[in-house]
């Protein structure tokens, strides 16, 4: 069984107009649905923002439901001046940027790495192709920021430089994965690029094409997932 997870209901409704003999269950005021998705049994979970709501749903979805591997889907900033709105970062890290206990552990204490399946990365990687999607591979950074300011972009490259782009929910996510041994990806739509200018999308117009294309998507994954 897969478990999709998204973090915004339009993203969550997107996939349930691809999927059939949908159940909700609802579980410590977390929503879960589960359905049939290209002849396979899913669980969509809807996490919320953030990190803590991310890693309470992943907690629920790997205690409550017989989950074989983890896709995350949604959106994400970009931080590369080769990439473009619309544009897919699938993970091959995720590293949680602003965790740091550096003043105590030294070099050791900063951010939080987790690995994506490599199985699943080449699956998305096909999807992306597929699609014809431009993608990119490469580390996600995740934190509990919603990043906007010049300063903060600076500091997660100066952190960690390879940083293909930004969000809230895949360090909660991946820590979980990683503690349960559930091979996770993560896979992001990019809703501007944060190190250029004149690339924005009006966010509406942007959610309506984001969405639809993410379940689309996901279906295509949980249709080649060999997991």
């Amino acid at each position: 069984m897969i478990g999709i997870i998204s973090a915004m209901q339009v993203e969550n409704e997107a996939i349930l107009s691809l999927c059939k003999d949908v159940k909700e269950k609802k579980i410590s005021n977390h929503l879960f649905y589960e359905a049939i998705l290209s002849d396979r049994k899913v669980v969509l979970c809807l996490s919320g923002v953030a990190k803590v709501n991310a890693a309470m749903s992943t907690t629920l979805l790997l205690e409550h439901f017989p989950i074989d591997a983890i896709l995350n889907i949604g959106t994400a900033g970009g931080l590369k001046e080769n990439e473009n709105v619309l544009d897919c970062v699938i993970s091959q890290k995720v590293v949680q940027h602003d965790y740091d206990t550096s003043a105590l552990d030294g070099i050791q204490g900063k951010g939080i790495y987790s690995n994506a399946d490599l199985r699943l990365i080449n699956m998305a990687k096909d999807v992306a192709e597929e699609m014809n999607i431009p993608y990119h591979v490469g580390l996600v950074a995740s934190g509990d920021q919603f990043i906007s300011s010049e300063d903060q972009i600076n500091q997660i490259l100066s952190n960690y430089p390879e940083s293909l782009c930004a969000e809230m929910e895949a360090g909660g996510i991946a820590q979980v994965a990683d503690s349960y041994g559930v091979p996770f990806v993560v896979i992001r739509s990019l809703s501007d690029i944060a190190v250029k200018k004149g690339n924005e999308m009006d966010f509406m117009e942007y959610v309506a094409i984001a969405s639809k294309r993410s379940a689309a998507f996901a279906q295509k994954c949980v249709a080649k997932c060999s997991i």
